[in-house]
């Protein structure tokens, strides 16, 4: 493959599968984070750090390791390890392969790649002989692609640190803001009847094509919204419909999962009850409850931990770039638990999810370099 450990460390991670599966029924091995956990915990003990695991759920454990430098300031790098699906992809998505510069397979760039900087610039730290200028938690954690629950779940067992780092591929800028998001479904019913006798029945597929009209002209209002200055105007998507038993039966339900993409600030309150005003005086829907909800985040400019990493990224030659993003990660669960957290990371998320997902060795060089920097407190040259 290849001689550099970087590059070595994260083809060795890519080919773990930790395939997320995203609410469905599992068949097969790849799924969950099991086995890639134990090989994370293990090349951290390698390395001389505190390492500990914490089962999330049956199969799909946190890992963390703390490098203590004795220091005031405590730094957290955070990465996900599982990745989406690969059952479409044009590669072959476990077996990693490197070429004219890239290395392919899933999770490369989304998000082993991060993973894969962060634990070589941390173990690199705990074997040097220079006293790191922070104490330093790195969690790897799981569940991000669907639920968020790795690091919902250190964070409600008491996760603390002065400033985060959530690895993501953001072609190494600094992201101080993202939106969020909330999901839930919105149901109609009606009654089931023969389809030759419609009259007999109440259609839900019918009922919801109101819904949905009504949620358009919303979703349309949500984009005329003052946008704001990193991250434009909220959003709704309407992205799954399911109804009915058979094209004979009218149908007695169907139901739409939304997809609404908040601005820092917004609650889930706020989400819902202008969903509810857009649906006032139509009767025939109901909303479950929200099946996963994470807050947009923004942190001023100035902060420490965009300066910091902003100075180590300086260092380390790279390009210091400040950006919004649309999409919604940890980070929005780290600052909403009290971590002044960024994202930052190599690769683009343009090849994030693709059928030949790949990741630029060149980013990945950067990532690690910045973040050592970091963890030394030596910043711009």
């Amino acid at each position: 493959m290849t001689a550099d450990p970087l590059v070595r460390l994260l083809a060795d991670l890519v080919a773990i599968p930790s395939v997320n599966p995203m609410g469905r029924p599992v068949a097969g091995e790849g799924y969950y984070e099991g086995a890639i956990a134990e090989f994370v915990s293990a090349r951290l003990k390698r390395h001389g750090l505190d390492v500990r695991t914490d089962e999330v759920a049956p199969g799909r454990p946190n890992v963390t390791a703390r490098l203590d430098a004795g220091a005031t300031r405590t730094v957290l790098l955070e990465s996900h390890m599982d990745t989406v699906h690969a059952a479409a992809m044009t590669i072959s998505p476990f077996d990693p392969a490197v070429r004219n510069g890239r290395l392919y397979g899933r999770g490369s760039c989304d998000t082993k790649g991060s993973l894969a900087a962060f634990m070589h610039a941390l173990c690199s730290a705990a074997d040097g002989k220079r006293k790191p200028a922070c104490n330093v938690i790195l969690l790897a954690a799981v569940d991000e692609e669907y639920g968020f629950t790795g690091s919902s779940f250190a964070v409600a067992q008491g996760l603390r640190a002065d400033i985060g780092v959530v690895g993501e591929p953001t072609r190494c800028a600094i992201v101080r803001a993202h939106k969020g998001v909330t999901r839930w479904r919105v149901v109609t019913r009606g009654v089931a009847a023969h389809s030759a006798y419609p009259e007999r029945g109440e259609n839900a597929i019918f009922a919801m094509g109101a819904v949905l009209s009504r949620l358009e002209r919303y979703a349309g209002a949500l984009r005329r919204v003052a946008p704001h200055e990193l991250l434009g105007a909220p959003s709704l998507s309407a992205g799954v419909i399911e109804g009915g038993e058979a094209v004979n039966v009218i149908p007695a339900r169907c139901a739409v999962e939304l997809d609404r993409r908040t601005l820092p600030g917004e609650t889930t309150g706020r989400v819902l009850e202008g969903a509810l005003r857009a649906l006032e005086g139509l009767g025939g829907w109901s909303f479950d409850a929200p099946h996963l909800s994470v807050a947009g985040m923004e942190i001023p400019e100035h902060a420490p931990a965009v300066t910091l990493l902003a100075e180590a990224i300086a260092g380390a030659g790279g390009d210091v770039r400040i950006e919004g993003a649309q999409y919604a990660t940890d980070a929005g669960i780290l600052n909403g638990g009290g971590i002044p957290s960024v994202v930052f990371g190599p690769g683009d998320i343009a090849q994030a999810h693709t059928a030949e997902e790949w990741i630029d060795l060149e980013s990945l060089a950067l990532a690690s370099s910045a973040v050592g920097r970091l963890i030394e407190g030596s910043g711009a040259v």
